[in-house]
């Protein structure tokens, strides 16, 4: 009874798993696991299955197998009741060499060590991306590039920014993401801040102000090979919008500068539907209209 109640824990791995056969859907689970860095199985279950039970089913199987490594949010007492959440494991980078031929896999272990910051920023920034993903299938449009924050900052630009005391410094240009569209209007790019209200508004303007002045030097163009730029910024509250889109504006923003709450953004309403205000405007207006 003890060595069934072990195999039993969530947290433990069966170690006689039943058998798996790896299928097409598996192996783009891995993938987008990889590409996501972290993700909650409900997260999952709405990319890629059509019920919960399925889900929770074959995700099991591939954290059993070694494919995913399965960690839990601990937002109420007791890990039984805590959300699972999946990352990469060592099979799943095996996987991922082989099958995909990435000899660049960009992980390891250690990369698996992640603080509930960091969860809850990665997991929000997630709900967003999955909601533009699937918007873009809802409405045919194209989902051209999406770059996180792990990798630009890879390879990021510093810009020359002016204080009002006329001292310059130089900041690092590092969004939370960096996406851009095909639409039936034209290709869009964009910037995405996700904002959890731990940022104080004076290291926020310094965002907006560092954003500015990489647009106006040329940099922007020169790194995304693109002249239109749209920063999203995603809040939990219409309060925080409100406040942040006032400091946006002191600080010079204007109409490139819009502003979501992360509820009101799901599949249906992302692109397509007003549900963001834009700097300098009254209002709320869709992000994909022909006139955006």
């Amino acid at each position: 009874m003890d060595e069934t109640r072990k195999r039993r824990r969530r947290d433990r791995r069966d170690p006689h798993p039943p058998r798996i056969v790896l299928n097409d859907r598996d192996k783009a689970i891995i993938w987008t696991v990889y590409q996501y860095r972290v993700l909650r199985q409900d997260q999952l279950q709405v990319l890629f299955f059509g019920s919960r039970a399925a889900a929770q089913r074959r995700l099991a199987l591939l954290y059993h197998h070694g494919f995913l490594e399965r960690q839990f949010l601990l937002v109420r007492p007791g890990i039984m009741n805590s959300p699972t959440l999946y990352l990469l494991d060592r099979r799943g980078e095996e996987l991922l060499r082989s099958e995909y031929g990435m000899e660049e896999v960009s992980w390891n272990t250690s990369h698996n060590h992640v603080s509930s910051d960091f969860l809850d920023h990665a997991l929000a920034i997630n709900d967003v991306r999955i909601a533009v993903t699937l918007a873009c299938q809802k409405t045919g449009y194209e989902l051209l590039a999406w770059y996180s924050e792990t990798q630009i900052k890879q390879d990021y630009d510093r810009v020359q920014v002016k204080s009002a005391h006329g001292r310059t410094r130089s900041v690092a240009v590092v969004p939370d993401s960096y996406f851009a569209l095909a639409t039936p209007f034209g290709n869009t790019h964009f910037f995405l801040e996700l904002d959890r209200g731990t940022m104080t508004t004076r290291r926020f303007r310094d965002k907006v102000e560092a954003f500015l002045a990489y647009y106006r030097s040329g940099g922007y163009e020169k790194r995304y090979g693109a002249k239109s730029l749209r920063v999203l910024t995603v809040t939990l509250s219409q309060r925080r919008l409100e406040n942040l889109k006032a400091v946006t504006e002191e600080a010079g923003g204007t109409v490139w500068f819009w502003f979501g709450v992360l509820s009101d953004l799901t599949p249906e309403t992302v692109l397509t539907q007003p549900v963001w205000q834009v700097a300098t405007r009254e209002g709320k207006a869709a992000l994909i209209a022909p006139h955006s």
